[in-house]
């Protein structure tokens, strides 16, 4: 058994590079490490199926891509989306749906776009999981617990003590959510209560401009929130921490709006920034890729022979009711959501993925950081980070398979040409 520590993790978006890894002739696995999702998602298995699969049936490779290339070179209305693979792969899907027309977008782009949305109108003031770590000395968190999507946040950049905070510590302080057992047990100490009750105000929105309101100094002084605005403006450096992706109900981004105005109340007294979350399987590189290429963020299409950026109309969910054919990319992990779509469905996924029903084309793929290199983005959206392969299962990438089709949809166009067509 070989063992291979310093692991970088791919899937949640914190980019934890800690992980330890066995490794013996059956595959891999994760010594625990705290994170539920990294102790699932690193136990992969040699022995898994390579072929690919029309209509459930096993077929060549060559055999996938000539099927693959003659659905998305016949499509009217092709959509590529799931998109949840490394920046190279993205790059490739993106050159994919220029050449034949097609919608692109990821599937976890709803957190996103809560908070572009916000950027879109008002601008912010954000920072970086390298500040929250070593300058910030108060942490006001807003909603659910972040750690129900980032298990490691807690841990990683809030337990150890600020590098630049003067020896004051750090504390953390929960407004209209709870924490998780497993991040009270980790903070301990740095966890203060904000005296807010909100057991009968559980609207998000309504107790974000609460605070907003004792920060502009229109509430009693013995009023909790009156006393958390004032924490707040004591503070030498406070971060505003949300997932966007865990809030319910409707209009979540007039949530984020109260929050990046209540940032720029602070600030205007103390240094206070935000630090919204998303960036699960490589969001945040599928974004920002596509705004290298296009110019535009994802929820953009080319059927009209050029980018054209639309965040509510090039919905993954409601482009895939109209598309006719659907590519599907989903390298991280082996789930995917339910695909109700009338058009034929091409997968590109990882072996182990389980589907129902079965999807027209299924090619498997390998995992970044895994099965072969690849690059992904933190989930503050300012750093790139490389992960290696680990094992050798004869899967390809996501970037091999569509450089592939690319080639032969390039080839079938020269036949075309020499034929007269």
């Amino acid at each position: 058994m070989t063992f291979h520590p310093d692991i970088l993790c791919p899937f949640c978006g914190l980019g934890c590079g800690d992980i330890g890894i066995d490794r013996d002739p059956s595959g891999i696995a994760p010594r625990p490490s705290g994170c539920p999702q990294a102790d699932r998602l690193f136990r992969r298995s040699m022995a898994v199926p390579t072929d690919a699969r029309l209509g459930g049936a096993a077929i060549s490779m060559d055999d996938a891509i000539a099927e693959a290339v003659r659905l998305l070179g016949s499509s009217r209305a092709p959509l590529i989306a799931g998109l949840a693979t490394d920046v190279d792969g993205v790059l490739a899907a993106l050159s994919l749906a220029e050449r034949i027309g097609a919608t692109v977008d990821h599937e976890r782009s709803d957190a996103l776009f809560r908070n572009l949305s916000v950027l879109r109108r008002f601008g912010w003031s954000v920072t970086t999981l390298a500040e929250l770590r070593n300058r910030c000395d108060l942490v006001l968190v807003v909603g659910p617990d972040p750690a129900a999507a980032f298990p490691r946040l807690w841990e990683r950049w809030v337990v150890p003590e600020p590098a630049f905070a003067d020896g004051n510590g750090r504390s953390v302080v929960f407004l209209g959510g709870a924490p998780l057992p497993e991040t009270v047990r980790c903070l301990g100490g740095r966890l203060e209560t904000s005296g807010v009750d909100t057991g009968a105000e559980t609207d998000l929105a309504t107790l974000v401009g609460r605070l907003r309101t004792a920060l502009a100094g229109r509430l009693a002084n013995d009023d909790p929130m009156a006393a958390l605005a004032a924490r707040l403006r004591s503070a030498r450096y406070a971060v505003v921490v949300w997932a966007a992706g865990l809030f319910e109900g409707p209009q979540p981004d007039l949530i984020v709006e109260g929050l990046v105005r209540l940032i720029r109340t602070v600030d205007g007294t103390t240094r206070c920034a935000g630090l919204p979350l998303s960036g699960a399987d490589n969001l945040i590189g599928a974004n920002q890729a596509c705004g290298w290429r296009t110019g535009f963020p994802l929820r953009t299409g080319f059927d009209g022979g050029g980018p054209l950026h639309d965040p509510e109309r090039f919905d993954w969910r409601t482009r895939l009711r109209d598309a006719d054919v659907t590519l599907w990319i989903s390298a991280f992990r082996p789930e995917t959501p339910p695909l109700a779509t009338g058009g034929s469905v091409i997968m590109l996924a990882p072996p182990e993925t389980s589907v129902a029903p079965e999807p027209a084309l299924f090619i498997p793929v390998g995992t970044p950081g895994i099965d072969h290199p690849g690059d992904v983005f933190r989930a503050d959206s300012v750093v790139a980070l490389h992960a290696g392969a680990l094992i050798d299962r004869g899967l390809p990438s996501v970037a091999g398979v569509i450089d592939r089709m690319l080639a032969a949809l390039g080839q079938n166009a020269r036949t075309r040409e020499a034929a007269g067509c």
